[in-house]
């Protein structure tokens, strides 16, 4: 795919695989493209050129709820919840179960959103206000929300920014487990050290394009750093040794 913005190329003949089963991270400094090519997968930008595949079949999805009806969900850093709300309300916010009447079944609102906090691990009554939930307890909503989409592929954009390290271990749990489902994972993140972790895949991008897609294990940091950089760490900040000058106060003394 390919993506420019008045008329400034973003992204350029991006080709990238993503596996069922497997966890991919995408890295890349600021501004390599990584979250305007999530946006595209994820229905929130249109490319200018190229197609997509999934499945096997065509997939070029309008906008985000058509994106979520092929099973492809997005979790924003900045999450996409109403604190004022309950936990069922904000992950059935746009598909409320509707009963008699045209009104909210409630029982199967709560039995829903009872199963879905089970496969998140979050053990919190259905409507317990989301604002009683820490950042990391709320993250684990955001995807409890996307798995409700009988999820294909997930992508995680930056999700540990305001995570305690507990409550990031709690996420990459799940993370594994998704995985574990057969759920194709994309994982966004600065953090080279939990990319190595976490991931299966590495793909790296800069300044739109794609230089590098392997195995984790092909890809170390020191050479995922300088694919990132377009040079080494060494290069960036290279050793400087200051010239010997003469101390002309001590030699005037002596």
């Amino acid at each position: 795919v390919g993506k420019s913005f008045f008329g400034v190329t973003v992204l350029s003949d991006v080709t990238l695989d993503v596996l069922a089963g497997r966890v991919l991270g995408l890295v890349g400094q600021n501004g390599a493209g990584k979250s305007t090519l999530m946006n595209i997968v994820g229905g929130n930008v249109a490319a200018d050129s190229g197609s997509m595949e999934l499945g096997g079949l065509p997939y070029a999805p309008s906008n985000a709820r058509d994106a979520e009806g092929r099973g492809v969900g997005l979790i924003h850093p900045e999450l996409n919840l109403f604190p004022n709300l309950t936990i069922a309300e904000n992950i059935h916010i746009a598909r409320m179960p509707i009963g008699r009447f045209g009104l909210i079944d409630r029982a199967a609102l709560h039995a829903r959103t009872t199963e879905l906090l089970r496969e998140v691990d979050l053990d919190f009554p259905p409507d317990t206000p989301l604002g009683r939930l820490s950042p990391g307890e709320r993250q684990l909503v955001e995807v409890a929300k996307a798995l409700q989409i009988d999820a294909r592929i997930l992508i995680f954009d930056e999700p540990t920014t305001s995570l305690t390290p507990r409550e990031t271990s709690r996420l990459f749990a799940l993370i594994r487990r998704l995985r574990q489902a057969g759920i194709a994972i994309i994982y966004i993140s600065h953090v080279l050290s939990d990319v190595e972790g976490l991931a299966d895949d590495i793909a790296v991008l800069r300044d739109g394009r794609l230089v590098a897609s392997a195995p984790t294990s092909d890809l170390p940091a020191a050479r995922t750093i300088k694919l990132m950089l377009g040079r080494g760490i060494d290069q960036l900040y290279p050793q400087h040794e200051a010239p010997r000058t003469q101390n002309t106060l001590l030699d005037a003394q002596a």
